[in-house]
């Protein structure tokens, strides 16, 4: 052991890190993280742990005779299995994972024995080798899971229980024995004076991005009295006139279609709050999601075109002629009093509810919403500046409504209009509830939160798809391509896949022996027959529909996978260990109006959160409940402290209904994987039940 090289074996440790956070930062910023980037950062990520465990056991005072070198060959042994992991086809052998998880957590333990000793614990006390004995101990329940038979099966409650106590006791054992010896922290050296220069220019350079990105999040919403150059100057006289009296008359009608817009909101919030509170439900129901979009579009059509309307007469100053210049400042003034009012009441009615905050603010780009919408439209309410300018602009308009009414700027209904919309306007803006302060900081607080969470979210989704791709053991599927074509004549629009894969990684993290669900749409001739082709959320996507899949197939099956919600062809998506057919109880038009809601949801991201609140990103299982809510009833379940719907939960939902009077599927076959006979067979229905309660291991 030569203590010389732990200060090397530190730096080229803190270069592999530096490493792999640049390399996390390119694929952050390029939004992708290919195969080749996520190996390397990967690599260079394993590196650094691998190299600071190792500097850790070659630092003064030298480790018990046989713990260093034992510590480096854990060490060695579980790099050389994880790069293998990492850069090989190997990852499909159990062998190979066991081997690095077997090496990898002694490694770990015996680092953390030794930097307890570098701190100068002594293992003679019965604390301390209590201290060591918690520690191996949990270490050891940590290996034997990867040593049993079934990688991926759930642990016996008893054993999570005892880990549960040695962790707990490790941990505190070693926050006590740390509070009571501070060797490592005695005795470091002093910073040089170039080293403490560095360190006050890195912590200035911090403090300024950082006041750069407080000052770009907190900044102040879009101005709702913007004061542009404007082109009314260069417009001649009689053609403005023409323009402003025509844009009058639009006015009173948008202004019209925006209150009753606006009177819709609290009754729909209302209504959707109570239906979800009274059933229980964290998450909308599709034709919930559909009415608050319907409505929150229309206000955002009416917003957009006041916007307009107060943009192109906020330069009224430019008009020469008096009475033609108070024409467009009327116009513009009672645009942006509507706009603000109408904003105004879209916040009160949805700032205290947070569901409802969500889905307005939720991506849509079938209905044309964009990211973030009603925090703009927040933030342009509680500015500042739209305040004062609104105050500048009441004063002003106060003044001169009284001459403007004397000298005819209007005929005289038109102008009681103005004045009495104007007035409305300024009233109800300065009595709405519009909590600013509080609705600044939940913008900024998401705002941190949404941008904290980027990169996590980016590196989650790569790992998620390298999970989901890998399997642990190598083989056909058990469903052979002849009992595919057998099934493809009993399937019809409509039907409910339900999959499953042995073997793949993902397993281990998904509940129940069903991890995949998929809808099965048929071909565009079964679309015609549906009525299906001229449908908005169809139309636009019948060419990528007919278009071969990449195993050179046709397209007849909707499901979310890693790479989003895709069109695939049967024979790639039943190709599998087991699958299942369920057909739900339903009408023709309700599975066309169902598979329409499919194809809506083409193209959306997959959603690695499992988040079924929202609907700009969906897993496999959320495609089928929202393609088919209001139609078949699905109960979300809680899982891993979300509301979701589990594949699984499908075929329990089948179990209960069966034989009931309120029995919404049918079981149309049951391939079941038999894997000492290397095939798959007919199951039964009561096959199909009991598989339900199958663990969610290889199941071979």
């Amino acid at each position: 052991m030569n203590p010389a090289l732990a200060p090397v074996v530190f730096r080229s440790a803190c270069v592999a890190a530096l490493l792999a956070a640049v390399l996390f930062a390119v694929g952050v910023l390029g939004g992708t993280f290919p195969p080749f980037l996520a190996q390397a950062m990967l690599t260079a990520t394993g590196l650094a742990v691998g190299g600071g465990l190792a500097a850790a056991y070659l630092r003064t005072p030298a480790p018990r005779r046989g713990l260093g070198p034992l510590g480096l060959g854990f060490i060695v042994a579980s790099q050389a299995a994880f790069l293998l992991l990492v850069w090989t086809d190997w990852k499909q052998e159990a062998l190979l994972w066991r081997l690095w998880w077997a090496t990898a957590v002694p490694s770990l333990v015996v680092a953390h024995l030794r930097v307890l000793r570098l701190a100068g614990i002594a293992w003679d006390s019965p604390f301390g080798r209590g201290t060591a004995a918690a520690v191996v101990a949990h270490g050891a329940g940590w290996v034997v899971l990867i040593l049993r038979g079934d990688i991926l099966a759930d642990p016996p409650g008893w054993f999570v229980a005892v880990m549960g106590v040695l962790g707990a006791a490790g941990a505190v054992a070693t926050a006590v024995q740390w509070a009571r010896f501070r060797n490592l922290r005695a005795g470091l050296p002093v910073w040089p004076l170039w080293a403490r220069w560095t360190a006050a220019g890195a912590a200035g350079g911090v403090l300024f991005v950082a006041g750069l990105y407080l000052g770009r999040i907190s900044a102040q919403g879009e101005a709702v009295f913007e004061l542009l150059p404007s082109a009314l100057a260069g417009i001649p006289p009689a053609e403005l006139e023409l323009q402003v009296r025509a844009d009058a008359a639009r006015l009173e009608e948008l202004a019209a279609g925006m209150d009753a817009a606006c009177e819709r909101l609290p009754e729909l919030r209302g209504r959707i709050q109570g239906a979800m509170t009274a059933s229980g439900r964290k998450a909308m129901l599709a034709s919930e999601d559909d009415d608050l979009r319907a409505t929150y579009m229309t206000f955002l059509t009416y917003r957009s075109a006041l916007l307009r309307l107060a943009a192109v007469y906020a330069g009224f100053e430019a008009v020469r002629d008096p009475a033609l210049r108070a024409r467009c400042f009327l116009v513009s003034y009672a645009a942006a009093t509507a706009l603000f009012e109408s904003s105004g009441r879209l916040v009160v009615a949805f700032q205290d509810w947070d569901e409802g905050r969500r889905k307005l603010n939720e991506p849509d780009p079938r209905w044309g919403i964009a990211a973030g919408m009603f925090d703009r439209i927040s933030a342009g309410v509680g500015s500042d500046g739209n305040g004062e300018r609104f105050e500048e602009m009441a004063a002003w308009f106060e003044e001169r409504a009284p001459l403007w009414r004397e000298q005819g700027i209007w005929e005289p209904a038109r102008m009681a209009w103005f004045e009495e919309r104007i007035r409305r306007g300024i009233v109800s803006v300065r009595s709405a509830d519009v909590q600013r302060h509080r609705n600044w900081l939940r913008r900024v607080v998401a705002r941190v939160k949404d941008d904290a969470y980027t990169p996590v979210y980016a590196v989650q989704s790569q790992l998620s798809v390298w999970i989901g791709d890998t399997r642990v053991v190598a083989r056909p599927p058990l469903i052979s391509h002849e009992q595919i074509e057998t099934l493809r004549t009993r399937l019809e629009p409509g039907d409910i896949l339900l999959e499953r894969r042995n073997f793949f990684l993902s397993n281990a993290f998904l509940p129940g022996f069903w991890p995949h669900a998929a809808l099965y749409v048929g071909t565009a001739a079964d679309l015609e027959a549906l009525g299906l082709l001229e449908h908005p959320d169809v139309k636009g996507k019948l060419e990528a529909f007919r278009r071969p899949a990449a195993d050179g197939h046709r397209h007849a099956v909707i499901e979310a996978v890693s790479e989003g919600v895709v069109f695939s062809s049967l024979e790639h998506s039943i190709h599998a260990d087991c699958v299942a057919v369920l057909r739900p109880r339903a009408t023709r038009e309700q599975k066309a109006e169902a598979i329409a809601q499919a194809f809506a949801h083409q193209g959306k991201p997959y959603d690695f959160e499992f988040d079924f609140r929202t609907s700009d990103r969906l897993v496999c299982t959320e495609v089928v409940y929202r393609s088919y809510q209001g139609i078949v009833s699905f109960d979300l379940e809680r899982v891993m402290g979300r509301d979701a719907l589990p594949a699984v939960g499908i075929v329990r939902k089948f179990r209960r209904e069966l034989g009931t009077p309120g029995q919404e599927l049918d079981l149309v076959a049951f391939l079941d994987g038999r894997a000492d006979e290397g095939r798959a067979a007919e199951g039964t229905v009561e096959e199909f039940c009991r598989s339900a309660d199958r663990p969610r291991e290889f199941h071979e």
